[in-house]
């Protein structure tokens, strides 16, 4: 039968599908990116905004529109979104990458201070530290995603009761 894999194979049915999701969202990531990046750097750099407040202002920047775009396109919900199913673990999670990216970035900014880097290669280096946790982050919170964002029927889908 079509879609079915027979005892000991791959289900072939079911990649298809997740790699169209993991490159949705990766290309919601580059949105993101740009968004929270250009954000980071602008308030870091030129406005001399601490890395906490130029990494909040960045995340913000950045989680609005990946929010929207991933849960309407990568996985094609529609209509209002369930606070305790959805909205509440997409927080913990994107609130939980901005903590990494705070504590990060305050790490980097605190070693490089005074460290007789300039103020530019400062601003690129700590810039570059806030957009590796998002790069290490990025399978992490596509599997958690997937859970929330996934149809209550879709194998692996988080509960929906």
């Amino acid at each position: 039968m079509r879609g079915e894999a027979a005892v000991g194979e791959p289900a072939q049915g079911h990649r298809l599908p997740q790699l169209r999701k993991l490159l949705r969202f990766g290309a919601s990531s580059v949105v993101a990116v740009v968004c929270s990046e250009t954000t980071f750097l602008l308030l870091y750099g030129p406005a001399h905004a601490s890395s906490t407040v130029a990494s909040v202002c960045a995340w913000l920047a950045g989680a609005i529109p990946n929010y929207w775009i991933n849960r309407t396109w990568t996985w094609g919900r529609r209509g209002r979104p369930s606070v305790s199913r959805e909205l509440v673990p997409y927080a913990a999670i994107v609130f939980g990458t901005l903590g990494l990216a705070i504590a990060a970035t305050a790490v980097g900014d605190a070693l490089l201070r005074d460290s007789g880097v300039s103020d530019a290669a400062r601003t690129v280096l700590v810039g570059g530290i806030y957009l590796a946790v998002y790069g290490v982050m990025f399978f992490v919170r596509f599997l958690l995603f997937d859970r929330i964002f996934a149809p209550a029927d879709e194998p692996g889908a988080a509960s929906r009761s």
